[in-house]
């Protein structure tokens, strides 16, 4: 393994001045896992059934997960809820009252994390030593919507046994509360990137041996040091992380706290990854503490551009357009949506157009692949922020008031929103609701009902068919921490 490196700041080709941060992701499939460490005694995690084989609508496309983030009231793991049959139809509608699957785990799961190409995943589990999502878990199955989590969880908290030789001259990166996760690569070359604004001293932390379980310490990546400082050198406090590659290989990372935004290039060698802190943002921090994905999300299409909510002065409702990555952050168009900005999905494939979800609703917005922002009204006249109607677990109407995460289905169909209703109290204590509507992701709108699906022509003789469903629910799902957003969708 290379040795990370920090370099004095020096000009690059395209006149940038950069740190250099040097990483060598050693895991994977041909090389020996290093031992998770041993001074602390990490729990074996147990699964439950596969998830198909207990959904009413099995099926490996359409699946959404939702960890319990610490609001479970008992259940420590993952919700599986899958709203899209294998001919990429809704799910018949469920029972208000139904209860979707749940993957146990061993302790509570927090931030959660898939390879763009669903190989590998990486789930954050509460420690109850630390008080804190402490624990990182390898989890199997996704590609087939059949999470098993597997190996020895690795504890971040303490320091690895043996030390990487590569760590030599560097203190390894110490977790006691992790508060987001981002797997960078594929099987063959994936690491887990692990921020937290508890980190001691403040990095990253690189995780490998995600397809060769168990997860292994990498090394750490340092935001500063001796030789290079930040716009902000008092305030490098990181709490949230994203990546990408795009299908030209090119590589972006970001990096977001409360006061900044870094952008960071990863770029491979025959070693594994060269990470270069690129840029800085001090207008586009987050100015609240979140967790998982902070409000950002990139380009499905190219890995130049991203779109950030909030500001670090505290524009919640602020939607910006950032272009130039991962060389430079221009901030090429913002927006002023209704309600704060809780989670973003750009539509896949064509990353033409994005989904906002905030408090007032979801907000579609289009020039997310141009230069300028602009909200769109596909729900109806005059709506630019939608709240979904839905039959709460209770048994009665309700309108989700409140949207904390979006994204859409893999086969660009569907949008997904998961939020709450006013006042709305379920039994199980879990009050979210998912909800997933037909959207053309090429369009950035709802279909028109003449290209809804059309249901197959029954046999003679045979009742006719009713349409396929265009609206789905699932009540008594674990909402989120307050900031925070975990979902995810394949």
């Amino acid at each position: 393994m290379a040795r990370l490196n920090l370099t004095r700041p020096r000009l690059f080709g395209f006149g940038l001045a950069v740190a250099s941060l040097a990483f060598a992701a050693c895991g994977g499939h041909s090389s020996t896992p290093t031992p998770v460490s041993t001074a602390t005694a990490a729990p074996t995690p147990t699964g439950s059934a596969p998830a198909s084989l207990q959904s009413p609508c099995a099926s490996t496309l359409g699946v959404a997960y939702e960890p319990d983030g610490g609001n479970g009231n008992g259940l420590h793991g993952i919700q599986v809820t899958h709203f899209e049959d294998n001919a990429q139809h809704l799910c018949a509608a469920v029972s208000p009252a139904s209860t979707p699957v749940a993957v146990n785990f061993a302790e509570s799961v927090g931030p959660f994390s898939f390879s763009q190409d669903v190989t590998d995943s990486v789930a954050l589990l509460f420690n109850p030593g630390t008080n804190g999502y402490s624990y990182a878990q390898g989890v199997l199955g996704v590609s087939v919507a059949q999470l098993v989590p597997a190996g020895q969880v690795y504890d971040l908290s303490v320091a690895p046994t043996p030390e990487p030789s590569t760590s030599a001259t560097l203190t390894p990166a110490l977790i006691t509360d992790a508060t987001s996760v981002s797997i960078l690569g594929d099987d063959t070359l994936g690491v887990a990137l692990i921020v937290s604004p508890n980190t001691s001293p403040q990095s990253i932390v690189a995780m490998t041996g995600l397809t060769q379980l168990p997860l292994s310490y990498g090394n750490s990546l340092p935001y500063i040091g001796s030789t290079n400082t930040l716009k902000n050198p008092s305030s490098t406090s990181f709490g949230n992380v994203i990546s990408t590659t795009d299908s030209t290989g090119a590589s972006s990372v970001l990096v977001r706290g409360r006061t900044d935004l870094l952008s960071i290039g990863a770029t491979t060698s025959a070693n594994g990854y060269q990470f270069n802190i690129a840029a800085e943002d001090t207008n586009l921090g987050s100015n609240v503490p979140l967790r998982g994905t902070g409000a950002m999300a990139f380009s499905t299409v190219s890995s130049t551009r991203a779109l950030v909510g909030g500001t670090t002065s505290g524009a919640s409702n602020k939607l910006t357009l950032i272009t130039g990555l991962p060389n430079a952050i221009t901030e090429t168009s913002s927006v002023v949506l209704p309600g704060t900005i809780n989670s973003i999905a750009y539509t896949p494939s064509y990353g033409t157009y994005a989904v906002v979800g905030t408090s007032a609703g979801v907000v579609v917005v289009s020039g997310v692949n141009s230069t300028a922002l602009t909200v769109l009204t596909p729900f109806g006249p005059g709506v630019t922020a939608f709240r979904p109607t839905f039959t709460n677990c209770n048994g009665t109407r309700s309108t989700m008031t409140n949207i904390l995460s979006v994204a859409f289905s893999i086969d660009l169909q569907y949008l997904v929103a998961l939020g709450v209703g006013d006042g709305v109290t379920c039994a199980s204590g879990h009050n979210a609701t998912l909800v997933a509507i037909p959207f053309q992701a090429a369009a950035g709108a709802t279909p028109a009902p003449s290209t809804l699906p059309t249901p197959t022509p029954a046999p003679s003789g045979s009742p006719s068919p009713s349409p396929f469903p265009t609206f789905f629910q699932q009540n008594n799902v674990v909402a989120p921490p307050t900031n925070a957003d975990y979902l995810y969708v394949h």
